[in-house]
């Protein structure tokens, strides 16, 4: 098998054929050249426009670039993901303040929800951050689709209407995810859709398959899911099968008490997760380890090379976590700067690594839950500390104080965070200290020292810290071992 069958094999059968010939800068050719001529040479080949592509930071670097993208511009992050997901969420966050205004000394006797106009808010939302002004800045980042034509015009470029052939040295494969069913997702979209409709309006019923929810987190985090998600009206049904749907009937096998239940909805929405977006098999054979477990790519860690010099990949299909977009970011950065051999100069270990372990993730409940670094399987010498945040001077003037973070801390000195997990209003802005503080090696004891604004959510870092030390002026907490 030939180099040209990666890119069928990454983009559907695209109809693109990649051979390893000289490279040479693309931009310098005129327009009426490329009407006539069907083949073109680059430096570096990126399969996929999302975030792991690198596409940019390649041609940030002088190298020419194309990029190959079998659907919409941006990825799955930006199209079908975190960005429209979050887009709605907004607006029922806003909902959820109106309902809680009375507190405030503010009343609204009644409000109108126009489900048109928040999907109107979620596409232009998606428009603006899938547009095309940072590929048009570079000449040498060209897109062309899976059957080799240019749909996005670009300032110094026409559409290409036929079938192309393009050759590239360095391929970068960033092909994302899509929906299915994985091997290592545990609920997480399940839940998001739940509180967003919830909270739209809508009657939802949640069935999920474990006997709690979110069993990639905390036993206390999930438990605080289950009890938001219960408060806003979600049923939820534990130790279910599905076994039948059809025309919005639902058949649910119960384990736990081997009974059948049916039940009805107006619309189903299958929430299984998402899987990366190619053929493993096939990709064997061209030379390329896998990983079958986790049914991702084998990469180096330090440059994101495949078992192929050659070839790098990124993103969602060689990283089996939630956190995809900072770590295909990160790697996307490894690769551009493998291939064009620039050296960062980082002393610190976790940053030259293609899956940082903290890097951080969020799941878009309402009030949100984040999470950073490995919870330890062994507690010996491992201290357990939660902090909530009644004790928080911004929680207590905005009246969300519910919520708390749970901290896994080393008992030996200093004192350093080894993961964090919280829930709260404002846990996707609080779990980026956290996730610095774990990528720094920072101790608690430096942690105190720091002056942080008052008053603000992310004083809790420090308050948390000066807790677990013995330090706090107004706050006790639970130590849990």
């Amino acid at each position: 098998m030939s180099e040209s069958d990666l890119v069928n094999i990454t983009t559907s059968n695209e109809d693109v054929v990649i051979e390893k010939q000289p490279d040479q800068f693309v931009n310098d050719i005129s327009q009426d050249s490329m009407i006539n001529n069907e083949e073109y040479q680059f430096d570096v080949i990126v399969i996929g426009s999302g975030p792991g592509g690198s596409a940019i930071r390649c041609a940030q670097l002088g190298k020419s670039v194309a990029i190959i993208e079998r659907d919409l511009l941006g990825g799955h992050a930006v199209n079908w993901g975190c960005v429209p997901l979050n887009s709605m969420i907004a607006s029922a966050r806003l909902i959820r303040s109106i309902h809680e205004c009375d507190r405030y000394g503010i009343n609204i006797s009644s409000h109108r929800i126009e489900f048109s106009r928040i999907i109107h808010h979620r596409d232009e939302t998606v428009k603006k951050t899938s547009s095309l002004q940072p590929v048009r800045k570079y000449t040498y980042a060209n897109v062309y689709d899976a059957d080799g034509r240019s749909p996005y015009e670009t300032d110094d470029r026409m559409s290409v209407k036929t079938d192309i052939e393009i050759s590239g040295k360095n391929i970068i494969i960033a092909s994302g995810v899509e929906y299915g069913i994985p091997k290592f997702v545990e609920g997480v979209l399940g839940c998001e859709i739940a509180s967003l409709y919830s909270h739209l309006g809508s009657n939802v019923l949640l069935i999920e398959k474990n006997p709690r929810l979110l069993k990639c987190m905390d036993e206390q985090v999930s438990f605080a899911v289950e009890t938001c998600l219960k408060e806003i009206g979600v049923e939820i049904i534990f130790n279910a099968i599905i076994e039948r749907m059809f025309n919005g009937e639902v058949i649910v096998q119960l384990r736990q008490t081997n009974t059948r239940r049916t039940v009805f909805g107006t619309i189903v929405v299958v929430c299984t997760g998402r899987k990366p977006t190619f053929d493993y098999e096939n990709l064997e054979q061209l030379g390329i380890a896998i990983d079958h477990e986790q049914s991702t790519i084998i990469i180096d860690e330090k440059t994101c090379q495949t078992s192929i010099s050659s070839i790098y990949a990124c993103g969602g299909i060689v990283s089996s976590c939630w956190s995809w977009v900072p770590c295909a970011i990160r790697q996307g950065h490894l690769a551009a700067n493998a291939i064009c051999q620039i050296n960062e100069n980082v002393n610190n270990r976790n940053f030259h690594l293609a899956t940082n372990p903290a890097a951080p993730f969020v799941i878009n409940v309402i009030p949100a839950i984040a999470s950073v670094g490995q919870v330890p399987k062994s507690l010996n010498d491992v201290l357990i500390y939660t902090y909530k945040f009644h004790a928080n001077r911004r929680a207590i003037i905005d009246h969300q104080t519910w919520g708390f973070i749970k901290m896994w801390i080393t008992s030996n000195e200093p004192k350093r965070f080894l993961a964090v997990q919280l829930v709260h209003e404002a846990a996707a802005e609080i779990i980026e200290y956290y996730s610095m503080i774990i990528s720094l090696n920072i101790p608690l004891s430096d942690i105190c020292l720091l002056p942080f604004a008052h008053p603000t959510y992310t004083e809790s870092v420090k308050e948390a810290c000066e807790y677990v030390l013995g330090q706090s002026m107004n706050y006790e907490g639970s130590y849990l071992n």
